[in-house]
């Protein structure tokens, strides 16, 4: 997670379903994530996809 941004999303996170980890499908973009990204995670154990989506969820507009 970049420190100096506080809606960077980790490069690993821990999957729902299996325990396992979660890697980044595509590396950050330059400038890093901002509020309403949509960044996509798989699994290495049992290969289900995440979605998350950048920011505070109260402070991201509803679709």
């Amino acid at each position: 997670m970049d420190g100096d941004n506080p809606d960077a999303l980790p490069a690993t996170i821990v999957c729902v379903d299996c325990g396992g980890t979660c890697h980044r499908v595509l590396p950050p973009m330059e400038g890093g994530d901002r509020p309403g990204d949509v960044v996509a995670y798989r699994c290495e154990d049992c290969l289900d996809r995440w979605d998350l989506i950048a920011g505070d969820p109260d402070e991201l507009d509803d679709p």
